[in-house]
């Protein structure tokens, strides 16, 4: 007779990088996408040089923001906490749910009006894992308790 095999493990939540911790970037993309229609509204060499240099711009910072975000995820699942960092290679941090000392949360008063913040989870025997400009830091952190207590047996608190 063959073994049961373990039940497939289930994603219970995915947070990325927010952007209003991207907030910058994108203002100056944008300052960038202004000076390309102002450039252009010029029609002479210099205003060309304008809108070339704001489209350079644009590209610039709000690429490198999209790439920024798409590079970095963090999944919870009922037996890990897994930390992807990276678009062309790829590094992963997985800690068990059941060695994981502390979630902690860290916001300043701007981060927590716009709801993000870093996250830091401690796990016994691993690195510290840090994910700075986590959307949502205090759902993910309650959600990761909430799967912690059930990994081990408790009932939530």
């Amino acid at each position: 007779m063959p073994s049961p095999t373990p039940a497939a493990e289930h994603i219970l939540r995915e947070a990325r990088i927010s952007w209003w911790s991207l907030w910058p970037k994108v203002a100056l993309g944008l300052i960038g996408l202004a000076l390309v229609a102002w450039g252009l509204l010029r029609q002479d060499q210099t205003g060309h040089a304008i809108a070339l240099f704001g489209a350079l711009d644009f590209v610039w910072f709000v690429a490198g923001a999209m790439i920024r975000r798409s590079a970095m995820k963090i999944a919870l699942t009922d037996r890990y906490l897994v930390l992807q960092t990276g678009l062309f290679s790829r590094h992963t941090s997985t800690v068990m749910l059941n060695r994981v000392e502390s979630l902690d949360v860290d916001q300043s008063v701007w981060q927590r009006i716009a709801h993000y913040g870093t996250l830091t989870i401690r796990g016994t025997g691993s690195e510290d894992l840090r994910m700075a400009g986590l959307q949502d830091p205090v759902g993910f952190q309650s959600a990761a308790r909430q799967a912690i207590n059930a990994a081990s047996g408790n009932a939530p608190i």
